[in-house]
């Protein structure tokens, strides 16, 4: 299935720098964005909030941010129009520098720098799931790290100056479990090779299904 979308606030997004306006110019003439739309099907569940929630989502790779260095990923829960990438910049349009930041950020690792490890805070999750933060400012991006050729990115948010770990402020915590339940979906997939993840980055997506946990 292929989407053609924009991506929401990122193609509204202004600033003075005379290079910055190239490159939102750049997005903003090229609205092909969804490229590749894969729906997953995992009967999981983990509690958040006290709640068992299962989770059904897909991946839909960001073509304005993927480049010949990088694939840039997001994901869509089922049933949303959106990706949780859009989700996050709508919800922290508010702050605007921080979110131009970030667009330079996955625009230059998808066509220049590749997602060098050290771009990223690591360790944000269960050992070894590769769950990691962006980081601009106090804003907080969580996503999947894969290596510098591959990074499935959720959503985040503001984290508080008072507070030294995200699991002190319910909706950066809410945030960066959510991170965790589909790290541990995609993980699950490449370790029984349902998704195979080649040297440049991109998918190749075998056969799915999951039995229940």
């Amino acid at each position: 299935m292929v989407i053609i979308k924009g991506i929401g606030n990122v193609m509204s997004l202004q600033t003075g720098s005379c290079s910055t306006q190239r490159i939102l110019l750049q997005i903003q003439q090229n609205r092909l964005v969804f490229v590749q739309k894969i729906w997953l099907y995992p009967n999981f569940a983990l509690t958040l909030s006290q709640k068992l929630q299962a989770m059904d989502f897909d991946i839909t790779e960001i073509a304005d941010f993927s480049g010949r260095m990088a694939h840039i990923y997001s994901v869509t829960l089922k049933g949303d129009e959106h990706t949780l990438l859009e989700h996050f910049f709508d919800e922290n349009a508010k702050y605007d520098e921080e979110m131009k930041l970030i667009v330079q950020k996955l625009i230059v690792m998808g066509n220049d720098t590749g997602c060098r490890y050290e771009f990223f805070k690591h360790n944000e999750g269960a050992l070894a799931d590769g769950v990691a933060a962006l980081r601009v400012g106090q804003i907080r991006l969580y996503c999947l790290y894969f290596d510098r050729t591959a990074v499935f990115f959720g959503s985040g948010g503001y984290k508080p100056v008072d507070i030294k770990a995200y699991q002190e402020d319910a909706s950066l915590n809410q945030k960066a479990q959510q991170m965790r339940i589909i790290a541990s979906r995609i993980n699950k997939a490449i370790i029984e090779k349902d998704i195979e993840i080649k040297e440049d980055g991109s998918l190749i997506i075998n056969y799915w299904e999951y039995e229940d946990d």
